[in-house]
């Protein structure tokens, strides 16, 4: 059971003098999506608000309170300026570029006392009115900026998605004096590109940015809200991630934004600490050439999620299993594509593996038909993974440590992704090379021999062929694996 810790100031002024600290209990996802999936559908918009506004109108305050256990919060703050006793003010630390307004795609921030306005759709930002302004900005051609207001030009500060996609600001403003609702535990506010459809993204890139942008500012709160800035999509993925990945985040499911901020009926909501930006882009070389430096992120968040669903991430098998893909489905094939990047002559592999190495168990997997829990059990079972490129070979952070994974190249009929025409292409190649716990091996495709493209009429080998393995080529690469993992 989740708890979320609220200060809510009602529209009559005098009652200020008798602010209660209010403790909301919220289902947590692990019981609302495993217990009852058919509640999951009916209250999907908004799992968050349905007992939160139960709690409000009974008045019922829940036992055990203290607002020193339920956030971490290590850092110097140390009264000065008398004048400012008893006043809000917002302020805000940031990684990224601090010396250039225009670079707002990657920069992470955290803010401190903000407030949106319910009614007009817009964050506030709030400065001292006693004393002289002070600069939020140093932008190294316009100098020193000193608010947020629409003056400054201050439009896009930071974007809530990858690939800045949701650009996202704050403008100057007073702190409310009445009718507010304000919120204590940490807060994000993110939005979703390519995760409805393509696990890869959704958990490498935008909920991996989540746990990259804690691990990134030194901050933490298991009550975390995770608040999607537009409709959470309604896919079985997304489903997915509420069941198997949100909760190595927090206690509490993801909720949509407005629905979420609407259900205190006040007129401002405001945020101890809001978490935006640092929504990575992991893959496209057009943004990124390798994930320099990111190496830790990637471990941890694989470890979080690999903890959370009942496993330990430092286990290591005993003995050798060979997992072998079979990509039978993809939402990105072509209509009538009898497949898309897939194995051609997937059963003439399984009989030659089973075949040349008879001690060792062999499984050919469709993942798609497996629940995540069991996809990341297997995976810990595995020493050796064969499998196309594209989405389906994310799983591979998910191999115990020392584990190899050989995974096929594609042929580079046009000149593109940081590639020359005729060159072997690695698609994931900018992620991979830095999940250090797992040894890559790239089978590597060396012309039209090694491809067949799925449909007729094709042209660019990349999105539209499957891979023919070469026994020998393969036999080569497995050797590799078990010569590397002797002891």
């Amino acid at each position: 059971m989740a708890e979320l810790l609220i200060e809510r100031q009602p529209n009559d002024r005098s009652s200020r003098l008798h602010r209660n600290n209010i403790c909301l209990a919220i289902i947590s996802a692990t019981v609302g999506f495993i217990v009852s999936p058919l509640f999951f559908r009916n209250s999907y918009s908004s799992p968050l608000t349905i007992l939160q506004k139960e709690r409000i109108i009974n008045g019922k305050i829940p036992a055990s309170c203290s607002q020193n256990n339920y956030i971490i919060d290590n850092e110097i703050a140390i009264p000065y300026f008398l004048q400012d006793v008893g006043q809000y003010l917002s302020k805000f630390q940031c990684t990224g570029s601090e010396n250039n307004i225009e670079t707002w795609e990657e920069r992470l921030c955290i803010f401190y006392n903000t407030c949106y306005d319910v009614n007009t759709d817009r964050f506030h930002y709030f400065q001292s009115t006693q004393r002289k302004a002070k600069p939020v900005f140093y932008d190294s051609k316009r100098r020193m900026i000193y608010g947020f207001s629409n003056k400054d030009g201050i439009k896009n500060f930071v974007s809530l998605a990858s690939r800045g996609g949701a650009p996202w600001s704050v403008i100057n403003g007073p702190y409310p004096s009445k009718n507010f609702t304000r919120l204590h535990h940490l807060h994000n506010l993110m939005q979703s590109t390519f995760a409805f459809q393509n696990i890869a993204h959704g958990l490498w890139e935008d909920l991996g940015s989540i746990s990259y942008s804690m691990d990134r500012m030194s901050i933490t709160d298991q009550n975390l809200v995770i608040m999607h800035s537009n409709k959470i999509p309604k896919t079985l993925l997304f489903e997915t991630y509420q069941q198997y990945v949100i909760p190595a985040l927090t206690k509490n499911p993801m909720v949509e934004f407005r629905t979420y901020v609407q259900s205190f009926h006040t007129k401002h909501v405001c945020f101890d600490r809001l978490i935006v930006g640092g929504q990575m882009s992991v893959f496209p070389k057009s943004k990124i050439k390798e994930n320099h430096g990111r190496e830790a992120l990637f471990y941890n968040w694989r470890s979080k999620i690999i903890k959370y669903n009942g496993f330990n991430p430092n286990f290591v098998p005993q003995k050798h299993h060979i997992i072998v893909t079979n990509k039978s489905i993809s939402e990105w094939a072509h209509p009538g594509s009898k497949r898309h990047r897939a194995i051609v002559n997937l059963e003439e592999v399984e009989k030659f593996i089973k075949l040349t190495y008879p001690t060792i168990s062999v499984e050919v997997i469709e993942w798609h038909t497996i629940p995540f829990n069991k996809q990341i059990e297997k995976l810990l079972n595995t020493t050796i993974l064969i499998t196309p490129c594209g989405g389906v070979s994310l799983i591979i952070p998910m191999l115990p440590n020392g584990a190899h994974a050989i995974v096929m190249d594609y042929y580079v009929t046009k000149t593109a992704h940081g590639y020359l025409k005729g060159e072997t292409g690695s698609m994931e190649g900018a992620l991979l090379n830095h999940i250090t716990h797992v040894r890559k091996q790239y089978y590597q495709i060396y012309g039209k021999q090694d491809y067949e493209f799925d449909y007729p009429g094709a042209t660019d080998a990349r999105e539209a062929s499957s891979i023919i393995l070469n026994m020998t080529r393969l036999q080569l690469l497995i050797d590799k694996a078990l010569e590397e993992v002797e002891p």
